[in-house]
């Protein structure tokens, strides 16, 4: 999970864009089209090389870009679940972002914070709990995939979200009204929420030609990381914008993984409201956009 934050960090810093307003000539629906695509290398073995892609974009109401604040449902980066005991299934619960000021906490904490919930929160322990489906706990996987070991912050609405007696309570919150927030530290199921970024990048390569067939390489399944973003807020008003955005992915792994062969890229982009469109790049080798 380390590395996923730190490249979204990166990614968010070298994100460039530039962009200029246009008479209301095209629709609110956000469009995305190729420009081009760059490979640096860097001259420093230690350094991360950097493949760039450039998208022009148009959208009607200039919607375009989150920045750091927009941590809450929809845009929550982790999504949990909660266990149906009717149904034997599990339902995705989303998270608001709070601020905390307490010794030995994080400055802000997800929260759950919904009234009625249907049952508790799914752990590493739910598959012993009538949720054999769930997938296996491996601690090889911790905070990668499936699982990850973290804390949450509970509403009093949600309290029953928890059991006391089996969670990891590290704590309790207060807030002005003297309402009571619990403060878990346990192994928890989640899903990257995919809205939370506004840009995503899946890489296919192909080792017989530019005609393919290409497979799907997951970094995520390989190196536990992902090439999905953000880029923030382009306009301070709205109405039309277009322009262009430069997005830079570092990697030491571009070269080493992909030597000679022959890769594409699917680029899906968001707007605010979560209108989205997605182009696939024309097959190319990498030393083919080398551009240092």
């Amino acid at each position: 999970m380390k590395a996923i934050k730190g490249l979204i960090l990166f990614c968010f810093l070298a994100a460039g864009i530039s962009s200029c307003f246009t008479p209301p000539e095209f629709s609110n629906h956000l469009t995305i089209s190729f420009n081009k695509i760059e490979f640096k290398t860097s001259p420093d073995p230690s350094d991360a090389d950097s493949l760039i892609i450039y998208i022009d974009f148009r959208d009607g109401d200039g919607d375009m870009g989150l920045n750091e604040s927009y941590r809450d449902e929809p845009y929550h980066e982790q999504t949990f679940y909660l266990e149906n005991t009717v149904d034997g299934k599990v339902e995705p619960i989303g998270t608001v972002q709070m601020q905390v000021s307490a010794t030995g906490l994080p400055s802000s904490l997800p929260m759950i914070h919904v009234s009625n919930p249907i049952g508790k929160l799914v752990t590493n322990r739910s598959r012993d709990n009538g949720f054999g489906f769930l997938p296996a706990f491996s601690s090889a996987d911790l905070g990668c995939r499936n699982y990850e070991l973290r804390e949450l912050l509970i509403s009093p609405a949600s309290k029953n979200v928890i059991d006391t007696s089996t969670f990891n309570v590290i704590g309790t919150l207060r807030d002005q009204s003297g309402a009571e927030y619990y403060v878990i530290r346990d192994t928890l199921y989640f899903t990257r929420n995919l809205d939370f970024y506004n840009i995503r990048v899946r890489f296919y390569q192909s080792t017989a030609g530019p005609g393919g067939p290409f497979t799907e390489y997951s970094w995520e399944d390989e190196l536990c990381q992902t090439f999905n973003g953000r880029f923030p807020i382009l306009a301070n008003g709205s109405g039309p914008l277009e322009g262009t955005i430069r997005y830079a992915m570092p990697s030491a792994g571009f070269l080493p993984i992909f030597s000679i062969k022959d890769l594409q890229l699917d680029i899906i982009v968001k707007d605010r409201a979560r209108n989205r469109d997605s182009i696939r790049t024309q097959p190319f080798k990498l030393a083919d956009i080398k551009v240092n």
